[in-house]
């Protein structure tokens, strides 16, 4: 469940990162209205999940810190590479 919880924190901060006028002409010239609120919905997806697999005490915190780590993998994925 916490692989799970990562890969939806992953992709959360992703669309999130391409919804902005920086990174959004990487992939798509178009801007698509869907993005952002679909990487709201997975934020609340992976804090639920980190929450169902650590329990009620320890999830928030793993799904704070799931985030995080995924905002970092972003941060140097989408400035380190070159477009």
């Amino acid at each position: 469940m916490t692989l799970f919880a990562l890969l939806l924190a992953l992709a959360a901060l992703t669309l999130l990162a391409l919804a902005t006028d920086r990174h959004r002409d990487r992939l798509r010239p178009h801007r698509r209205r869907w993005v952002r609120p679909a990487g709201w919905a997975l934020v609340v997806a992976a804090f639920a999940a980190a929450i169902a697999g650590w329990g009620p005490v320890y999830g928030p915190i793993g799904g704070i810190g799931l985030l995080m780590l995924a905002a970092g993998v972003n941060l140097l994925v989408l400035n380190l590479t070159r477009r």
